[in-house]
């Protein structure tokens, strides 16, 4: 992008004329933040709104702030219950009247994958738009999926914070393809057929919004260097693999045509080689240095339920010696493991598991984290005992 903006000014102003929306943070009112952000983020959506006002641009740019489905919720009602949660209620109701006087969407991110992934007792079939789960009642009206929902739970919540009419854009929704049980190609698969059949081919809103909504999905493709605290399949968000290929077929419009979406083109790849477990004479040895390469690396396919965990002992610590080698863009140096590693031609993918092969140009390197030493404690303990 920045070689285009660089080499072509009137690409340039296409870029920013294009722009819709600005983003005043992301999701800044999660449970698990604390309140850390409650008394700074509307100050900048203020700000941010009085720039384009005096730039001429608050007509075509609307400012918003995109918040997490954990904003509002019902209590123990349906829907129609719904209202902003009662630590941020006033101040949501500050922001959400601020939105209606500029003219601006409220933008809400909403994941039935993480409802599932956060409790056990979720009905799966409700994750998903197939009709398939125990249909819930709210007065006369019948849902039967999570995400028609959790939408009517917002337009109550703005409802009673008197902006009934306030438009609404989902601007983020997805299914992970790994780093989970539930999260695979399969589901993933199920997940978006469901979502452009209703949101694309048919047009449906929910029962309280029955006009269509906005929706932008996430993710295009997997993010390695994305952080694992909230879960290992925060890496497996995307549509197209690392490298711009695609996961599985999907038809966007909806109709059930499903096909392979075309992937990127001249990717180019280090050469077809790869770092594996050349055995060791002390076992005692194997463990430090498969947390050395997970740490900087990437092993979250290999978590339980993950396409990486049902490799054998050796296959693990190789595909761990892999991931640290192809991210440091194949260095001699990087497969070396105190003698245990080596380099191979053949390709030491399984039909589950891709061991993949690092891109130019995708050097990224891994830094210690919380996150990672949680995982790679677990996946010693997954793999050798």
């Amino acid at each position: 992008m920045m070689e285009v903006l660089i080499s072509s000014e009137k690409l340039a102003s296409l870029f920013i004329y294009t722009f819709l929306h600005v983003a005043v943070g992301n999701e800044p009112f999660l449970k698990s933040y604390n309140g850390s952000f409650t008394h700074t983020v509307f100050p900048a959506l203020k700000n941010v709104q009085r720039a384009l006002d005096e730039a001429g641009l608050a007509d075509k740019i609307k400012a918003t702030i995109p918040q997490n489905a954990d904003v509002y919720d019902s209590g123990s009602g349906g829907p129609s219950e719904g209202n902003f949660r009662s630590d941020v209620r006033g101040l949501m109701i500050e922001i959400v009247n601020f939105l209606k006087e500029n003219k601006s969407p409220f933008i809400v991110n909403i994941y039935p994958f993480l409802s599932l992934y956060q409790n056990p007792d979720f009905p799966i079939g409700f994750a998903f738009f197939d009709g398939n789960a125990q249909p819930i009642r709210d007065h006369n009206v019948q849902y039967t999926n999570m995400f028609d929902a959790n939408l009517d739970t917002l337009v109550s919540s703005l409802r009673k914070a008197g902006a009934p009419n306030l438009e609404i854009i989902v601007g983020e929704i997805g299914w992970p393809t790994d780093g989970d049980v539930y999260g695979n190609a399969t589901m993933a698969q199920k997940f978006y057929d469901g979502l452009f059949k209703k949101m694309v081919a048919s047009k449906k809103g929910s029962p309280l919004h029955p006009e269509p909504v906005e929706v932008y999905l996430f993710s295009l493709t997997d993010e390695n260097l994305k952080s694992i605290d909230p879960g290992y399949f925060e890496r497996h968000w995307g549509i197209f693999r690392y490298d711009g290929q695609p996961k599985f077929a999907l038809d966007f419009s909806g109709q059930g045509n499903n096909k392979m979406p075309i992937g990127a083109k001249n990717v180019h790849y280090y050469p077809a080689q790869w770092c594996v477990f050349a055995g060791a004479k002390d076992m005692n040895m194997v463990i430090p240095n498969l947390e050395y390469a997970c740490q900087r690396s990437d092993c979250s396919t290999m978590i339980a339920g993950g396409s990486c965990s049902k490799l054998d002992k050796n296959k693990q610590v190789s595909y761990a010696f892999n991931m640290y080698f192809q991210i440091n863009n194949q260095d001699v140096e990087a497969c070396n493991f105190q003698g245990m590693a080596k380099i191979i031609e053949g390709n030491a993918s399984t039909s589950e598991c891709l061991f993949p092969i690092a891109i130019e140009s995708a050097g990224g390197r891994l830094e210690n984290g919380i996150g990672v030493s949680i995982l790679v404690a677990i996946l010693i303990s997954l793999v050798f005992f």
